[in-house]
């Protein structure tokens, strides 16, 4: 699995890259401020969102804890049900997945609070538990 989301979040990196690139030469995006800005911002979250679904894949590989592989899986769906559906309706105008976008502006938060809990799944070391 954390292969995976390691994968998951190359591709989310590239992709991001290359929609910011073809989004500034797209014709409908070129005169249509409000477009523009909904394109703005599904790249930002989405950017912001493969980092931290990179960050939290690298941390289960290096703690071996279960919570990390949840939170970078709840990115990633987040990634999916908000910055996708932005996308379609800035190059295309389609309205029809405009209903994910707030779910997955939920799992973007649901993934910022389960970080809330990763502290307390890491074992610690016994010289470290006498300072909590």
């Amino acid at each position: 699995m954390i292969k995976f989301l390691v994968m998951f979040a190359a591709l989310n990196g590239a992709l991001a890259t290359a929609l910011a690139a073809m989004a500034s030469h797209h014709p409908s995006l070129a005169g249509q401020a409000y477009l523009s800005e909904i394109f703005a911002k599904a790249n930002s979250q989405h950017y912001i969102h493969t980092a931290m679904c990179l960050i939290t894949a690298l941390a289960a590989y290096l703690t071996a804890q279960r919570i990390w592989i949840l939170s970078s899986s709840i990115f990633g769906l987040g990634i999916m049900l908000f910055s996708y559906p932005l996308y379609l309706f800035a190059f295309t105008g389609a309205k029809i997945a405009g209903f994910l976008t707030p779910i997955g502006g939920v799992c973007f938060i649901l993934g910022w609070l389960s970080l809330l809990v990763a502290p307390w799944s890491l074992r610690t070391p016994a010289s470290e538990k006498d300072n909590e």
